[in-house]
């Protein structure tokens, strides 16, 4: 029997893990569905306070990926969201390289689209990459993206808890004004869109430092126009917003995207399902797979349910699902800078961890940036832990690294490695 948290949702399988917890593959009892359940591990009061700011963010927009519901139960609590099977951006480049320009162009649109809502919002998402760009799987149909881990998320319009000179983000898509310590801005978020464009059509990975290399030659064309805009240093050189920049990519969007596409060597790009098979027994009672959500880009999207060929291998989709995870030690960078608190104690007004379903609103402003990992006395090698800390990093008292890992019906600590 699968176990079920708080009496609704089942976890049926772990599909991905990050640095505060472990997303599940689930199956909701109130809705009748399967969905993707990201299950918070962390014992810090920091972390949890960042989890509940995240289930607060709520944007309705097909290119955006957003909780539908949370739970808590006990010292846990756990974020329902929509399930991809798709993967994530990354994978799609890693598997194609570089992309066609109309092809990027409609990711780029896509993810242009996602930051104009963010923005409007008030919110800046500040670990824009194509790791956090979530596919639907659409097959060679026109690909649909939704941008998704609102974990470091910051409100503009509300103090910052962080050390000032902090830098959070990942490496290679961090903002140069960022670097040197300037206060956050959506001309940050834009110029990490533009690394990702870039790396759309070069099919390499950005430098982790230093600027982007110039554009390959003969390289020429709208979009690479656009990209180069978006990463100017000056962050007033870049465009002034993201409806400015989608603007800008008009001219290659008003002709239509024929599908199937193929890549310069001719590969047939496919963006096909990642996940491993369901157990059997929730075959009879999963929902049939909904409609991939229409991107609000032009030109109109056309149906995306063409037929595609049986998926080339089996790949567990555990990069595209980590994005869904809260930032951890891959998702905040501390730059020869103090850490932004986040192991610091909380103010003695946030509130504590909520102990049945609802919502808050407004949530609360928390410290970012990644968590120093201290001696845990509780965990030794080959002791049991718990389901919900699958995937879980810890050290023991004589410094050694241990993973919580499945051992047939039974969890334990293992040497990480």
């Amino acid at each position: 029997m699968p176990d079920v948290f708080a009496g609704r949702f089942e976890l049926i399988d772990p599909i991905g893990s990050g640095g505060t917890g472990t997303v599940w593959r689930a199956w909701d009892r109130r809705l009748g569905r399967i969905c993707a359940a990201k299950v918070l591990r962390q014992r810090h009061a920091g972390a949890m306070l960042r989890f509940v700011r995240e289930q607060g963010l709520r944007l309705d927009h097909p290119n955006v990926l957003s909780p539908y519901g949370w739970v808590a139960e006990d010292d846990q609590a756990l974020l329902a969201m929509d399930l991809l099977g798709g993967g994530d951006v990354s994978s799609l480049v890693a598997d194609f390289g570089a992309l066609p320009e109309r092809y990027t162009a409609e990711l780029l649109a896509q993810l242009l689209s996602a930051l104009e809502q963010v923005h409007a919002a008030g919110l800046v998402h500040r670990d824009v990459k194509p790791s956090n760009l979530l596919l639907e799987t659409t097959g060679t149909g026109l690909p649909v993206l939704r941008l998704s881990d609102f974990g470091i998320a910051l409100s503009l319009t509300e103090p910052r808890l962080t050390q000032h000179g902090a830098v959070v983000g990942t490496p290679g898509y961090v903002a140069p004004e960022a670097l040197a310590g300037k206060p956050p801005s959506i001309k940050q978020d834009l110029y990490a869109a533009g690394v990702t464009g870039w790396q759309l059509l070069t099919g390499e990975e950005p430098p982790a430092a230093g600027p982007l290399p110039e554009r390959p030659a003969g390289s020429r064309g709208v979009v690479w126009d656009v990209v180069e805009a978006l990463t100017r240093t000056a962050p007033d050189e870049r465009p002034p917003s993201a409806r400015a920049a989608l603007a800008g990519l008009e001219p290659v969007l008003a002709t239509e995207l024929r599908v199937p596409v193929h890549t310069a060597d001719g590969e047939l790009i496919e963006v096909f399902d990642q996940l491993p098979e369901l157990p059997a027994a929730y075959h009879t009672r999963a929902e049939p797979p909904a409609p991939p959500a229409q991107p609000v880009v032009r030109p109109p999207s056309r149906d995306v349910h063409a037929p595609w060929p049986r998926r080339r291998r089996l790949v567990l989709a555990v990069a595209g699902v980590v994005g869904l995870l809260a930032a951890g030690t891959a998702g905040a960078l501390a730059l020869n800078r103090p850490p932004d608190g986040d192991s610091s104690t909380p103010p003695s007004n946030s509130p504590k961890p909520p102990s049945t379903s609802g919502t808050l609103s407004p949530p609360p402003t928390v410290p970012t940036g990644p968590v120093t990992p201290v001696p845990n006395p509780q965990v030794t090698v080959g002791a049991a832990c718990g389901w919900q800390e699958v995937g879980g990093i810890e050290t023991t008292t004589d410094g050694t690294r241990v993973e919580c890992r499945q051992s047939g019906s039974s969890y334990r600590w293992v040497k990480a490695g």
